[in-house]
């Protein structure tokens, strides 16, 4: 499937919206103009994937040209088959990343959570696994940029929670 003509597409429409940022007009409604900066965030990094897709492709088929004029069994030819393979698997990755650019996004991803967990049946090992189902979700925001702010808790008495509620912020937490 030639990507060529999407992300072409894509790199207009983010000219067209940065286009639209600069005018501060734009500013007076916010809610446009968060929804134009989200769709800035989103274009910005589907064109540089699909940036690096076309240079990915086109060094892909320099590699393969070059396969094409040496001998098969020489050493060069050996390390240009693996560059080879770890160039499509890096093409397949970057079109995955441009193909799913194609579908609109949906609102939803772009809102915020609250998160209630709270200890079922089980007494005091529940509790536990409360409090490290919610060090896991407080690192795993921490790997994605996101910020927890916790609104109630009820400790146990081992150190684990009989319930937590937390809200998490950022980009795409829905």
């Amino acid at each position: 499937m030639n990507l060529r003509p999407y992300i072409e597409k894509f790199a207009r429409r983010l000219g067209e919206v940065e286009a639209a940022l600069s005018d501060p007009k734009l500013f007076e409604n916010p809610a446009k103009s968060q929804e134009m900066a989200r769709e800035y965030a989103r274009l910005k990094s589907l064109t540089e994937s699909g940036g690096r897709y076309l240079k990915a492709m086109d060094d892909l088929a320099q590699h393969e040209a070059f396969l094409k004029t040496e001998p098969a069994e020489s050493e060069l030819a050996q390390l240009t088959r693996e560059e080879v393979a770890a160039l499509q698997a890096q093409a397949s990755r970057l079109a995955r990343d441009v193909l799913s650019g194609l579908a609109p996004p949906d609102p939803s991803d772009s809102r915020n959570s609250i998160i209630e967990i709270r200890a079922g049946a089980g007494g005091s090992e529940s509790a536990l696994f409360s409090a490290d189902l919610y060090r896991m979700y407080s690192r795993y925001a921490e790997t994605q940029g996101w910020k927890i702010e916790s609104i109630d808790s009820s400790p146990s008495d081992l150190g684990g929670f009989k319930e937590i509620i937390f809200g998490i912020t950022g980009a795409n937490v829905f």
